[in-house]
């Protein structure tokens, strides 16, 4: 069973520029890589070889997409297909030179990490040492807000206390006439990777996410179950040797589905069981959302913004 979902999310690379304090970048023990083009057009064409439900292709992950250079390259090729193709970044290499460029290659939409609204706060949150990085980024976003013509600009704010919740407000009231869409949250766990989120004992018998998640594909080419498991965790096969058929298929992915059906997750060592993604009271949240009804949001992936519960 494939789950339903019309989005391939594809990490091009596990290397990043940023120490980010919301990021468990410290406990990644996958190896530091960037996916080659030859395995991206490999796996991708596999993809469509074998289902068709697929239309979207995301570029997020644990690493930074724009450290690959061959990103662009890989963009056409999706768009070659018809692919709507959307990209997470922190926007440090995003220069209006680049966007130019992204946009020239076709790209949907870039939503950008901009986790402060002074050199003091981005500085802490981002773990960024370089000087005027906040500014220079601050600028690049103003002009691209400016000159953008059918990709669009989407920015997100996580608020983390006592260092940028102060600033919440101006943050929104400067870009709220510069971006396609504005969100404001509060931090997730990554599952077992932060403790931002307090795991509520009422919990969901199940995130949505074994039901209705996007293909997750590690850099390596691996498949993991869901895009809080930084590590790999929940690994449900190698789409470089394995269909997708048999991958979800899989014993970890049986297991997965079981328990997220029943709801008990004792004994199971699934990561699942202490995820903040399956707390039933979902109120806390979201702080902002400039388009979207705040409850209805957070029951969406943040990317095609389907139904995920």
């Amino acid at each position: 069973m494939i789950p339903k979902s019309n989005e391939i999310r594809i990490e091009v690379s596990t290397r990043c520029n940023y120490n980010c304090i919301i990021c468990p970048r410290e406990k990644l023990t996958r190896k530091k890589e960037t996916m080659s083009l030859k395995l991206f057009k490999y796996l991708f064409d596999k993809i469509r070889e074998e289902t068709g439900q697929y239309d979207t292709l995301t570029f997020p992950g644990m690493g930074e997409p724009l450290m690959d250079r061959s990103l662009g390259k890989k963009i056409e090729y999706a768009k070659e297909k018809n692919f709507t193709v959307l990209m997470l970044t922190n926007a440090f290499f995003l220069t209006v030179d680049k966007f130019r460029e992204l946009e020239g290659h076709g790209l949907d939409s870039v939503r950008v990490s901009l986790y402060g609204d002074s050199p003091e706060s981005y500085k802490k949150v981002h773990g960024v040492l370089a000087a005027g990085t906040f500014e220079r980024i601050k600028k690049s976003l103003t002009e691209i807000s400016k000159i953008k013509k059918r990709t669009q600009l989407l920015l997100t704010y996580n608020v983390v206390e006592g260092i940028n919740d102060s600033e919440t407000r101006q943050w929104i009231g400067y870009w709220s006439d510069k971006a396609d869409l504005l969100e404001v949250w509060r931090p997730h766990n990554w599952a077992v990777g932060r403790n931002y989120r307090n795991v509520q004992k009422k919990k969901l018998k199940t995130c949505g996410r074994p039901f209705n998640t996007p293909l997750q594909v590690q850099a390596d080419g691996t498949v993991n179950m869901c895009c809080f498991d930084f590590d790999g965790e929940l690994l449900l096969g190698d789409l470089k040797t394995q269909p997708l058929e048999d991958i979800f298929r899989s014993p970890m992915f049986k297991k997965i589905v079981k328990c997220h059906t029943t709801g008990d997750f004792k004994k199971s060592g699934l990561i699942c069981e202490g995820c903040d993604q399956r707390n039933a009271d979902k109120s806390d949240v979201m702080i902002y959302n400039s388009k979207f009804d705040i409850k209805e949001r957070v029951r969406k992936v943040s990317t095609t913004y389907t139904d995920v519960l």
